[in-house]
């Protein structure tokens, strides 16, 4: 009996350890499965640490936190100046929400587009779907109906919600520059020496000066200033009879290169006079009157750019010069002039200047040997540095008119040395016309904002076809969608064509960090994580508890296996004896 007892001990024991030992493994994969949990929520979580969103920051201040919806972009207000930005397909249709696409079809305007716009009639049937979709209200669609339905805009033209578009002429154009660039104070902007450094040390040596000077249409010196400040306007520059220079003049030796450096670095760059310098002065004007809309204004910085290379020092001009001073026969800025002897002046200033400078674009050099006179005997040398600033101005109009012209296109051109060789804007001999931006008083309310935005978008879903997607007003798909490439922004340019683009490339899109779904995503995370170490902990004690129970069951195996093999052995022993 005692055999058969232990002998069911042990079956027991065993049936016990090795259900302990499944469970100690069941807890394994479930302490597996919770490695895995854990990891994918660490995974979860540094993916949505670079979580973006899609905003919509109209003024251009970088921090906007106006979400970006189909609403938004599709509906009138002073945030899409009043035209739609349009949600487009990869073929270019316009995609709309379910209630566009149903005033759409109420229209009659069928998913490929026409040829072409309709008729005001059908125009007016889409304003009547709007209404019945409720889009519109009913007093939107009558005043709307009530306005001419336009055919273009969108489609070359535009009606701005803020502003419009003239055209004006060459004569016009000099009156807005009197009306707008001159100075209450002074009649217009001060050269002279308001233009060169307030302190004129570095120019007294060795007699040398500065100076303003204005030829008159016969070629003479109509007046003349040294050291004193003058004005000018822009149209006096461009269409004036008289000729406009500042110079440096040295009293009895060649002006020493730094000092003729100076006076470019003082027209066109850093200046360290207590006034701006010419060529600010003038890209400023040229900003009041046709600044305003994208193309002028980087037409007017192609100006700024092409003008400034001109006068503003380079290379070359070190090569002019020796031990400092400058050579002889020598260009400045490739352009040199030379007279034979010194005519005498009132004031011992070289009239030869005057009379030269007009003649040249750019910078000119003149070097006069004293041969005899009324001021200098005996083979003096006086020399000097000028430029003549109506050629300045030429130029940067000229620059201006061939960039708005096309810049391969244009018949104008320039470069430094004779005039002769230049082909500067003429506008008494063109008729091209230049664009100004002018304010439209427009109520923000007055239905013809309405009328046009919705004209734009008629005329974009007839031209262009449309496609519906119920979901597009999910402002999260939306997200997605654009971020994928999956639909595309198709916003009005300044020549009044939609183009369609990526959302990055529209300067009102912004993409930022979503902080709110990483708020979430972080909150989920230390949540789920609670839960799995919570889980671990138990499932660890759990299998503490079994791998004592295993211990336990295993010493207790072995002392009862070792009584039954005694008891075995004893038994054969007997019945050997």
């Amino acid at each position: 009996m005692g055999l058969a007892a232990s002998q069911a001990r042990l079956l027991t024991i065993t049936a016990r350890k090795a259900d302990a030992e499944f469970q100690s493994m069941a807890l394994s994969h479930q302490k597996l499965a919770l490695s895995r949990d854990m990891e994918r929520i660490s995974s979860e979580y540094q993916d949505a640490l670079n979580a973006t969103k899609l905003v919509y920051d109209y003024y251009g201040s970088g921090n906007s936190d106006m979400a970006l919806t189909y609403g938004l972009l599709m509906s009138p207000s002073i945030y899409n100046d009043y035209y739609p930005k349009l949600v487009t397909d990869a073929k270019d249709r316009v995609v709309l929400n379910s209630a566009y696409a149903a005033a759409a079809k109420k229209a009659g305007i069928p998913a490929e587009g026409l040829l072409g716009t309709p008729s005001s009639d059908v125009r007016n049937k889409f304003i009547e779907a709007l209404c019945s979709e409720n889009i519109i209200t009913p007093a939107q669609a009558t005043s709307i109906e009530g306005i001419p339905y336009d055919n273009k805009v969108g489609l070359g033209t535009t009606i701005s919600a803020k502003q419009s578009l003239t055209d004006i002429s060459y004569e016009q154009l000099l009156k807005l520059f009197d009306v707008n660039a001159v100075d209450s104070n002074t009649g217009g902007v001060l050269l002279g020496s308001n233009l060169l450094p307030n302190s004129q040390s570095q120019y007294d040596g060795n007699n040398q000066q500065q100076h303003f000077i204005k030829v008159s249409p016969s070629g003479d010196v109509a007046d003349y200033h040294k050291g004193a400040s003058q004005s000018v306007t822009i149209s006096q520059l461009l269409a004036g009879d008289s000729q406009y220079i500042i110079a440096y003049e040295s009293g009895y030796e060649p002006i020493p290169y730094d000092q003729a450096n100076q006076l470019q670095v003082d027209l066109a760059g850093e200046s360290t006079c207590g006034s701006t310098n010419i060529l600010t002065w003038i890209m400023d004007q040229f900003a009041t009157v046709l600044g305003g809309t994208a193309s002028s204004d980087t037409a007017i910085q192609y100006a700024y750019n092409c003008v400034y290379d001109l006068i503003y020092p380079s290379n070359k001009l070190a090569d002019s010069f020796t031990n400092g001073n400058i050579n002889k026969h020598e260009a400045l800025n490739e352009v040199a002039t030379q007279s034979g002897s010194h005519k005498g002046w009132d004031h011992g200033f070289h009239r030869d200047t005057a009379l030269q400078a007009p003649k040249y674009m750019g910078f000119n050099y003149l070097y006069v040997e004293e041969t005899g006179g009324m001021w200098h005997k005996g083979g003096n040398e006086e020399t000097t540095v000028s430029v003549n600033l109506n050629n300045i101005a030429k130029a940067f109009l000229t620059s201006y008119v061939s960039y708005m012209q096309g810049i391969e296109d244009s018949k104008y051109h320039y470069q430094k040395g004779d005039i002769n060789n230049c082909a500067l804007y003429n506008g008494k001999n063109d008729d091209f016309m230049f664009t100004i931006v002018t304010e439209a008083e427009i109520d923000d309310g007055d239905s013809g904002l309405y009328a046009n935005f919705y004209d734009t978008m008629f005329n974009m879903i007839c031209t262009k076809g449309w496609v519906e997607n119920p979901q597009v007003d999910d402002e999260e798909y939306l997200s997605e969608m654009l971020k994928s490439g999956m639909v595309y922004i198709s916003s009005l340019s300044d020549d009044g064509y939609y183009y369609q683009g990526n959302y990055s490339t529209d300067k009102a899109i912004l993409e930022v960090s979503d902080t709110e779904a990483i708020s979430r995503a972080e909150a989920k995370y230390n949540s789920e994580k609670v839960k799995i170490e919570n889980k671990e902990e138990t499932i660890d004690l759990k299998m503490k508890n079994l791998d004592t129970e295993i211990s336990s069951l295993t010493t207790e195996y072995d002392t009862t296996k070792q009584v039954i093999s005694k008891a075995v052995e004893k038994s054969f022993k007997r019945y050997e004896a």
